[in-house]
């Protein structure tokens, strides 16, 4: 159901009545009085060529008296008795509104909203007037999926070190998106080398959408903790935007991130839907995770051949570190795998968890290795937007920092720069106008390689028992199973299990230039009294920060990358120093 008042706000609703042909609609008017009678509206829309085929649409005219304008509480009890008296015939599960000026309109429709009347279930959503053009994917987008359309929290988590122009320029893209009405909260977390300058931005800043929230840590963590630790879902509706201060954002990054969301989280029935573990709003221009190092990237040339349409969106198995949002459930996967990894490796180096022929694995510091190692084990995908000359809702800018030196960026920034949408053109260059559903989406691999979902669970089983004494598990977003280390504790110092062989494979990091190496060792037969091996139960570990190896100090590194262009601005340039 619409609810329109006055011809304004007909004007702002028209193009998304006129694309609501998927299913039978009702579109309520106030009446002559106010601006807007059943009988125009029927005439326009049978008029327009672009809305003459919605023959679903259904126009009721409540027929207010203009004088009633002149008494609010009066105009709000009639509102809310004729909305309420149609809702009880006619029974919709969302009503459609654009956000009013009339406060007593808007009081109306939330006491209608909230009214337990008559039994009723359905849900209010209120459009900005000028964020309705960029909101006409809602009627691809079944019942079903609408109805959690304000059930969903999506937070943006900035993360900043001693980047304020670079924070800044973050800062003012994402107040300038369009959030479609919708409450969001921002929180900032800024390193403990934070200068002066970018804690009195953070200070200052405004934020309109929501709560804004200030994070400054007291120990130099490095960008691992920065990021992992930087959210934690507080329930399965609740998702975040992970940007990095060298990121700036399309205005509408939040548009495509609730339309993915919505598609494939509430509206698609397919068990595979499960795999998602985010969306992307960077489209990359290379693959870094080939042996012999980056290569260049198109998703169009990976699907040569096939019979996907072009610029279809897509899935991958490589997490998008330059603007993306991460999903609950996975998230909270990869902490407790995370926590086991660090924990076992400060502690007790059982695991032996890689991955065959992927550059990540010789990574020591990157988040991004620990989650890459839990998507190929699951099987797990991202989906990437796939437009025209790589636009994208997020960009990284590839600021001079702990990654990056000065003096290589501008032979380099060509290849991760990538343009940004400012015009709305997200519906005209899907296929068909919508997103395709989850399973008409095309799955890449770690390596850019075209696969099938069902390659990516092959390999995953295939891959198991080389990192896993547990037998493999799925759909319970619990790493448990990939946590179970092959037993090192010899069959005599258990004296009470009957003794077998049992010849282990053994991987190390460097199988692909190495041969294999096998080693034979006793083991022991399981029992109902004993559970061995036995997964590692991350619950139990004790926190041990400290112990933790962190990074460089980054202003060391930073000096340490920019000396040259120091010493070139130093009036001693003949005197000799070194680090």
């Amino acid at each position: 159901m619409y609810l329109i008042h006055g011809s304004l706000e007909a004007k702002y609703l028209y193009p998304l009545l006129c694309r609501s042909q998927k299913y039978p609609i009702h579109i309520v008017v106030t009446g002559k009085d106010h601006g807007m009678s059943g009988k125009t509206l029927k005439k326009t829309m049978k008029l327009m060529d672009d809305c003459s085929g919605n023959k679903m649409a259904m126009i009721h005219d409540l027929n207010l008296p203009g004088h009633l304008n002149n008494n609010e509480a009066y105009f709000t009890s009639r509102i809310m008795d004729g909305v309420l008296g149609l809702m009880q015939v006619l029974q919709p599960e969302v009503l459609i509104h654009v956000s009013s000026s009339d406060s007593s309109l808007q009081k109306a429709l939330s006491l209608a909203s909230s009214s337990q009347q008559y039994g009723l279930q359905w849900i209010l959503i209120n459009l900005p007037a000028h964020q309705v053009q960029h909101a006409l994917w809602i009627p691809d987008l079944p019942l079903k999926a609408l109805k959690y359309w304000n059930d969903i929290s999506i937070q943006l988590v900035m993360i900043t070190d001693r980047r304020p122009h670079s924070f800044s320029r973050l800062l003012q893209t994402s107040s300038n998106s369009y959030f479609l009405g919708d409450r969001v909260d921002l929180t900032i977390h800024m390193e403990q080398s934070a200068d002066r300058v970018t804690r009195s931005l953070v200070k200052s800043f405004d934020w309109h959408y929501g709560k804004k929230t200030i994070r400054h840590r007291i120990q130099k963590g490095g960008l691992m903790p920065a990021i992992v630790e930087s959210w934690y879902p507080r329930n399965n509706d609740d998702y975040a935007v992970l940007l990095e201060d060298d990121i700036s954002v399309s205005p509408l990054f939040y548009t495509w991130a609730k339309y993915n969301i919505l598609k494939y989280r509430y509206g698609d029935e397919s068990e595979r839907t499960k795999q998602i573990f985010g969306i992307s709003l960077y489209s990359p221009r290379n693959v870094e995770l080939h042996l012999v190092g980056r290569r260049p990237f198109d998703p169009n040339v990976a699907l040569e051949g096939s019979s996907y349409p072009k610029r279809t969106p897509y899935v991958s198995q490589i997490p998008c570190s330059w603007g993306a949002i991460y999903f609950p459930e996975h998230w909270r996967e990869f902490h407790s795998f995370l926590t086991a990894q660090l924990d076992d490796l400060s502690q007790y180096h059982y695991l032996n968890i890689s991955l065959p022929m992927s550059r990540s694995d010789r990574w020591k510091k990157s988040w991004k290795k620990y989650f890459i190692q839990l998507v190929y084990l699951r099987g797990y995908v991202m989906v990437y937007p796939n437009f025209q000359s790589f636009e994208s809702f997020a960009t990284n800018h590839l600021e001079t920092g702990t990654h990056v030196q000065s003096e290589k960026r501008t032979n380099i920034i060509d290849l991760f720069l990538v343009p940004l949408m400012q015009r709305d053109t997200l519906l005209y260059q899907l296929p068909q106008q919508r997103l395709p559903d989850f399973d008409q989406l095309p799955v890449l691999d770690l390596w850019g390689q075209l696969v099938t979902h069902d390659i990516l669970d092959e390999r995953a089983e295939e891959w198991h028992p080389h990192i896993s004494a547990c037998d493999r598990r799925t759909g319970t977003f619990t790493p448990d199973d990939l946590l179970c280390p092959f037993t090192h504790i010899p069959a005599w110092e258990r004296p009470d299990m009957p003794v077998t062989t049992k010849k282990i494979k053994i991987y190390t990091m460097t199988e692909i230039v190495e041969p294999l190496a096998y080693v034979t060792e006793l083991t022991a037969p399981m029992d109902d009294d004993t559970s061995w091996p036995v997964a590692i139960d991350v619950a139990l570990f004790s926190p041990l920060l400290d112990e933790i190896p962190v990074e460089m100090d980054d202003e060391e590194k930073d000096l340490r990358l920019d000396w040259m262009s120091i010493k070139k601005l130093s009036s001693k340039q003949d005197t000799k120093v070194e680090f």
